[in-house]
């Protein structure tokens, strides 16, 4: 509505038309009420100009001018915000339409490429032991499969017996029945493998099929791997890494840990280079067999080995390895007659020949020894072996030295010396035989020690020990050589022979790490604290408690399966309280052992701690005796870097208890 203009009221007084100082004091005096109204006028105009005055701020455009009310525009909001809502709005509701019916058309039930196909199989198993693949297929969706297609393709080493479903061609191919919607089938194939120690065998697996009211067939693969961790025994070649040109060089064939023997009957066989030949040494199996029975005790009548050539075949079959055996010999020899110049390839293999023909090889072992010209041999051996090997600190060394005169000539004056080189061999600790002399880390033998040297005949042999200890560890020792190199060389009148051909197998055996068990039995601890009770010394009757203190240190190598094992005597008894820094430390009731599996042990840990608690109560018997209580704990691992197992026993320790000063006080260890 348009608003209404103020007009300006004007006070006026009457004039006059003469003004003087008379007619000035003539003029009456506003009365009081007058003056309060004439107040009153000004106040009310002051507040209408003010009143004005803001209107005219609001109603004003940016250059001052008057706004014109019945004619404003009013400004209308963006209209693209709005369609932009609005369009947003439609495509998340037409996104969740195509989502649900995405979901209905290809969900698990109506996906028709959904088929699940799998095949699963033992991780690991023993050559020659018999295992079933299952190969399991399901159709989750509802529409029917069929002309369902399956090829198997087996490790190259399988060895296929059944399966739960006869094969339509060979052992390999199956044409399935019809799947219906929902149905899931599992197919078991048994069979064996005979492989190599430690190889991974893969079975792969491809399944066609053809859903209903489709013209195109769909394809799923599969695959499972199986681990052959050996044959169910440990073999073991010994051999030298010499050998010697037109003469037998033997080998030594080594059966133990009998576990399982799926394989039964096996061959030998053998890979040579050109103008070369092997064989097993069947006239010296009786005395093998005989040895391998002194040395577990066997009886006369135990099942034996035994070894036959397969006429015609160069292979040799061997028969009757059973667990009752522990351990078994088969001696070999091999003979090569031309130099190549180069090192000499031979290997050895162990393989499972079926009636169909196929052989399987199951152990290979590969030689390259160095050939050598020589009617004398010489032949050294560490601890009964030729082979190269691991030794602990601490370890005596024992060698033999052997020489034979292979050939037809005579040799006179020979001087023979045997070489050990490495930085932890301790020679103020060598013994010799027949008196050898020590010099400069040698030994050496001369006609004057032994007489037979002054004159080697053909057929002559002879033989030679000697013995070195190796040093403890220390940690001054960090940085130094691990590697103890032995070999033997000969010369003949004061001359030494041109080449290698003077020189015997060279023998190298690597350090195993510093690995070292501690164990205290105590009553009181090292704070001397009691942390056994009962009696001290123990009383007939009456029960005596004692912690085990384990202490594990290994600075060198890493370590895995590392295992602490402490056979408990029958009268002491496992009170648990047990404590360990890492691994699984219990007590096997079956074996009355205590057994801690640390498992790995990395060169990070230098030591881990271990405790738990015994106890025993004597018998009458058992008066005025020191008892045992624990016989000598064992201590084992496998050195990652030398491959090869660390074993140790610590001394017994008695009621005495030897590693407590406290307790040492006042107790004897004699039961009272």
């Amino acid at each position: 509505m348009p608003l209404k203009k103020k007009t300006k009221k004007v006070l006026r007084v009457g004039r006059e038309e003469a003004s003087s100082l008379s007619s000035f004091v003539e003029r009456p005096v506003p009365s009081p009420s007058e003056v309060q109204s004439f107040e009153r006028v000004i106040g009310r105009e002051l507040r209408e100009q003010e009143i004005d005055s803001n209107l005219d701020e609001i109603y004003s455009d940016a250059r001052g001018a008057r706004i014109n009310v019945k004619k404003m525009k009013v400004k209308k909001r963006p209209m693209f915000l709005i369609r932009f809502f609005r369009y947003l709005l439609v495509l998340i509701f037409l996104a969740l339409l195509a989502y649900g019916a995405y979901f209905y058309l290809f969900s698990n039930s109506n996906d028709i490429s959904n088929l699940d196909f799998s095949i699963s199989s033992p991780s690991q198993i023993i050559a020659g032991q018999t295992f079933s693949y299952q190969v399991y297929y399901h159709n989750p969706t509802r529409y029917p499969f069929t002309k369902l297609h399956l090829e198997l393709q087996y490790p190259s080493n399988f060895i296929f017996s059944s399966a739960s479903l006869k094969p339509s061609t060979g052992n390999s191919v199956w044409n399935l029945p019809n799947l219906a919607p929902g149905a899931n089938v599992t197919l078991t194939i048994t069979g064996k493998l005979i492989a190599l120690p430690n190889s991974a065998n893969v079975i792969f697996g491809h399944l066609s099929y053809l859903p209903s009211s489709f013209s195109s067939q769909f394809k799923k693969d599969a695959s499972a791997s199986t681990v052959v961790s050996g044959p169910g025994f440990n073999v073991d070649l010994d051999s030298s890494g010499t050998a010697f040109l037109g003469q037998n060089n033997d080998m030594t064939l080594i059966f133990s840990a009998i576990k399982n023997n799926y394989l039964g009957d096996f061959n030998i066989t053998f890979s040579l280079p050109p103008h070369a030949q092997a064989a097993v040494v069947l006239n010296k199996m009786k005395t093998a067999s005989s040895s391998a029975e002194k040395s577990i005790g066997a009886a006369s009548s135990s099942p034996q080995i035994s070894v036959k050539l397969d006429a015609g075949t160069r292979t040799w079959l061997v028969s009757g390895l059973l667990a009752p055996l522990e351990r078994q010999i088969i001696p070999l020899t091999y003979q090569i007659n031309e130099d190549s110049q180069q090192l000499a390839t031979i290997v050895v293999r162990l393989s499972k020949k079926l009636k169909n023909g196929n052989s399987y090889i199951f152990w290979s072992k590969t030689i390259k020894p160095q050939l050598i010209k020589s009617d004398l041999n010489l032949t050294l051996k560490l601890n009964g072996s030729q082979n190269d090997g691991a030794v602990n600190f601490g370890q005596a060394l024992n060698y033999s030295l052997s020489f034979s005169n292979k050939g037809n000539n005579s040799y006179q004056n020979v001087v023979i010396m045997a070489a050990v080189k490495g930085d932890f061999l301790n020679w103020h600790s060598v013994v010799a035989s027949d008196q050898g002399q020590i010099n400069n880390n040698t030994v050496i033998w001369t006609k004057s020690e032994v007489p037979k040297l002054a004159l080697i005949k053909s057929g002559d042999s002879g033989s030679f020990n000697f013995k070195v200890n190796l040093l403890p560890f220390s940690i001054d020792d960090l940085g130094k050589s691990m590697s103890i190199v032995a070999y033997s060389q000969y010369s003949m009148n004061g001359q030494a022979i041109s080449g290698d051909h003077n020189k015997s197998n060279t023998i190298t055996s690597q350090i195993n790490s510093n690995l070292a068990l501690n164990e205290q039995i105590r009553y009181f601890n090292i704070n001397n604290l009691p942390v056994g009770s009962g009696p001290l010394p123990p009383v007939v009757g009456q029960t005596t408690s004692f912690q085990v203190y384990w202490t594990v240190k290994n600075s060198l190598h890493s370590l895995t399966d590392t295992r602490v094992v402490l056979a408990l005597p029958s009268y002491v008894a496992w009170n648990n309280n047990v404590s360990t820094d890492v691994g699984s430390l219990y007590y096997d009731n079956a074996t009355h052992q205590v057994i801690w599996a640390i498992g790995r042990l990395p060169v990070s840990v230098g030591q881990v701690k271990a405790s738990f608690s015994i106890s025993i109560t004597p018998k009458v018997t058992d008066r005025n005796k020191i008892l045992v209580l624990s016989p000598g704990t064992t201590i084992s691992a496998m050195d990652n870097i030398t491959t090869a197992m660390i074993n140790e026993k610590i001394k017994p320790k008695t009621t005495r208890l030897e590693d407590d000063n406290i307790a040492a006080l006042n107790n004897s260890g004699i039961v009272q």
